[in-house]
């Protein structure tokens, strides 16, 4: 992960092109992530199953076998997407709701500009506090005359 210092500094037509982007991504991850989730659930089961003395030829086995190999290819592919979000400069604050914040600069200072899934455009701002997380609180609406 890159440090802040190196993060790509977003313009409001740039963060608006990620997000036609991000709309077709972010369900294809909580798919994924749900897909994973299911797939632990059912290794958890299978793991008891087989934790016994089973022969080679048990179809609980080859299930757990199979399932396990599946589970860290898409434990892969997941990881993968993720860090090309990343690199991308893209801060995916909160896979769930759907906010994203991309690092931009208003009047000289570091700030994010912050998109939600649902709205149509990055249309929001927050302060960077230097403080940890940014709080959503602080959500400003991008007024016409600020600069970014």
């Amino acid at each position: 992960m890159a440090s802040r210092a190196e993060y790509r500094v977003f313009s409001i037509a740039k963060a608006n092109q990620a997000v036609r982007e991000l709309r077709r991504t972010l369900p294809a991850l909580r798919r994924a992530v749900r897909n994973v989730e299911h797939m632990e659930e059912r290794l958890e089961v299978l793991d008891l199953i087989c934790n016994r003395a089973v022969s080679a030829d048990n179809p609980d086995l080859k299930e757990y076998l199979s399932t396990r190999e599946r589970y860290h290819r898409v434990l892969a592919e997941l990881s993968s997407k993720l860090a090309t979000l990343d690199e991308k400069g893209y801060l995916l604050r909160d896979l769930e709701k759907g906010v994203v914040h991309f690092v931009a600069r208003r009047a000289g200072e570091h700030v994010l500009l912050c998109w939600r899934e649902g709205e149509p455009e990055v249309a929001h701002w927050l302060p960077l506090n230097g403080q940890g997380a940014p709080d959503e609180q602080q959500r400003q609406r991008i007024d016409k005359n600020d600069e970014f």
